[in-house]
């Protein structure tokens, strides 16, 4: 198997890494990717994890993948190769795992006559126009509909398959379909790196500063303003009166501007001593503060610490969107409706339902997570396996 990416950054849970350790515990596995870390982490999030911003190039062994790094020109967030596509022309493959061609550097093998089946992945890419205004969103799709959106339509002709990450990722991109069949794969969570353990859950409480009798709130991801972190920060402070027992912790913080203006928020907080907030952690650390919480919160914008979270039994609080719309199932979680002007009530209601009528002991965390583990990664690389004929 072969999952090509432009950018390949194990740290991240993306889901590229995630498939890549499922398909190792079935078939032989390669990734090919750039030397490029992804320019979504900037130099504080590298800086905590203590990584530099370029790998060596050439293959290594990496949690039981074949690794293979190839120097690369990058702009913007475009990274390309011309060796990568020779490299590919011959190789043995029985399945191509094709991320987020619009990086680019994932085009190569549909410019080669490899005959490996080959499907193609794309993101949930809303999150990259939501702040745009009507008339930017109409330049931008002209532009788009002439540059990305021809590299698409080249890329799925040649596919056997299109999945888009969420339901208005194929919304998008049905113009661009080019008669490939398309379908909804929803970005999956790891299970050996996120899972449920109360012992590391009564360690993890203990070591923050959570008492038994408290219920945490969580938000985890990046600090930007899209995320609208702000809105949660002011329902936990209208939940705190009345409920002495609420903790709220937000992970993700950085240098930025908008980090600094949610942290000054915090601090203006009569309940600003029951809110911790810290910074951008690796994945071990993510799921053991996962397992010390109790509710977590994404307000508007989609990430992948939802299904990472979700994959250690969290319930979980999301808007009612085609963005996350799909990853609810009975029991799991609650949504709530964004509508305009009145989301902080309308998410302090949701926040205030979940935490009256869920079951937060041992036993609920592993109900919900049996039920999320169709988001797991091995289930979905065993259902692409499935689908590819043997060699």
């Amino acid at each position: 198997m072969l999952i090509i990416a432009g950018y390949f950054d194990w740290f991240s849970g993306y889901q590229e890494t995630a498939l890549a350790t499922a398909f190792a515990k079935i078939a032989d596995t390669e990734v090919v990717a750039s030397n490029r870390v992804s320019p979504a982490f900037n130099d504080t999030h590298l800086s905590k994890l203590g990584m530099d911003r370029d790998y060596q190039i050439g293959s290594r062994e990496e949690h039981g993948v074949t690794v293979t790094r190839f120097a690369a020109r990058e702009k913007r967030s475009m990274v390309w190769s011309t060796e990568a596509a020779r490299y590919l022309s011959d190789r043995p493959y029985d399945l191509v795992v094709q991320v987020m061609p619009g990086q680019i550097f994932s085009v190569a093998p549909s410019l080669t006559r490899n005959p490996a089946r080959r499907v193609v992945l794309y993101g949930d890419n809303r999150a990259m126009w939501g702040h745009l205004s009507r008339l930017q969103r109409m330049l931008k799709g002209t532009a788009f509909a002439m540059s990305k959106g021809v590299v698409y339509a080249f890329v799925n002709a040649r596919a056997d398959k299109t999945y888009g990450y969420t339901p208005n990722t194929l919304n998008r991109l049905r113009a661009f379909r080019a008669g490939s069949p398309m379908e909804v794969m929803p970005l999956a969570y790891s299970p050996e790196r996120f899972f449920f353990s109360d012992d590391l859950r009564q360690a993890t409480r203990a070591r923050l500063g959570f008492t038994e009798d408290e219920r945490v709130i969580l938000a985890a991801g990046k600090f930007e303003q899209r995320k609208r972190l702000d809105w949660l920060i002011s329902a936990f402070e209208h939940l705190a009166v009345q409920n002495q027992n609420l903790r709220l912790i937000l992970v993700g913080a950085d240098s930025s501007t908008h980090s600094k203006q949610l942290e000054e928020q915090i601090a203006g907080s009569p309940h600003s001593h029951r809110v911790t907030v810290m910074g951008f952690v690796d994945s071990q650390e993510l799921n053991a503060i996962f397992n010390a919480a109790d509710l977590a919160v994404w307000p508007r914008n989609p990430a992948i610490t939802i299904q990472q979270a979700m994959g250690t039994g969290l319930p979980v609080v999301l808007p009612e969107n085609d963005l996350v719309g799909h990853l609810i199932r009975p029991g799991t979680g609650l949504y709530y409706p964004l509508t305009m002007g009145h989301e902080v009530r309308a998410l302090q209601r949701a926040l205030q339902e979940v935490l009256m009528t869920f079951d937060y002991s041992g036993e609920g965390r592993l109900s919900r997570l049996e039920v999320n583990s169709w988001l797991s990664a091995d289930s979905i690389a065993a259902s692409l396996v499935k689908e590819t004929p043997d060699s």
